[in-house]
């Protein structure tokens, strides 16, 4: 059975959660000798802030799609070079033979523009293979055998550059669901600290009460009041 995404048990931010923590772990911090007695040591805290901070060392979202980006903008820049060696090799067939060739036609240069990637790798290496064969034909036209290693250069490289963007999107893909697990532990953490806290001060400090209350909001703020 496939695995389910993973899913943020809180309904606001990672820099909100994190900052959530910091101030909570100061909270306990001043309030410890209220906390030690259920069971939240000093020690608890410490683990609890290390546990923060590691949450907030993990590389953000936009960290890992600039990345992704990267790599996509490199595997086009290949994909690119690689249609305008391909494009050299069309136009000498053409002028050698004609469009309605049989000669021409094994290329299959049709829709090159639209072809997927892993498509365009293998026109790529058909072109070559091709282009060798007919190599003596299209010497006239200017094909050399340099000119066709120059573009199995190319082909590699480009497929190369494929592999390299799939693995940023995964990169990505697995860093988002540890960010999101390690959210969902620091919380599960932070709301048993919470829930402790607001039983402690209930009916003894209102101040310290609310240094302890986790708003549950999409945007982690307190809910609006209500329209008169």
């Amino acid at each position: 059975m496939k695995k389910q995404p993973a899913t943020r048990n809180y309904k606001f931010s990672d820099g909100f959660l994190k900052q959530k923590c910091d101030d909570v772990a100061t909270s306990v911090t001043r309030d410890q000798t209220e906390f030690t007695p259920r069971g939240i040591t000093a020690a608890n805290v410490t683990a609890f802030e290390t546990q923060s901070n590691n949450f907030g060392d993990i590389p953000t979202d936009e960290e890992l799609q600039g990345a992704v980006s990267a790599a996509t903008e490199t595997k086009d820049d290949s994909a690119e070079q690689v249609r305008v060696a391909i494009r050299t090799v069309r136009t000498m067939a053409e002028n050698k033979w004609g469009e309605s060739s049989a000669r021409y036609r094994t290329y299959d240069f049709k829709e090159m523009s639209r072809l997927p990637d892993e498509d365009l790798v293998r026109l790529g290496k058909r072109v070559i293979r091709v282009g060798t064969n007919q190599l003596p034909d299209l010497v006239s036209e200017g094909l050399t055998a340099a000119f066709l290693t120059a573009l199995g250069l190319l082909v590699t490289d480009f497929d190369k550059d494929i592999d390299k963007q799939n693995d940023a999107e995964e990169d990505r893909d697995i860093a988002t669901e540890d960010r999101i697990e390690a959210g969902n532990d620091l919380y599960k953490v932070l709301v048993r600290i919470c829930n402790t806290g607001k039983d402690i001060w209930e009916s003894r400090d209102e101040a310290k009460y609310n240094d302890y209350v986790i708003y549950d909001t999409p945007s982690g703020g307190p809910e609006p009041p209500p329209v008169p």
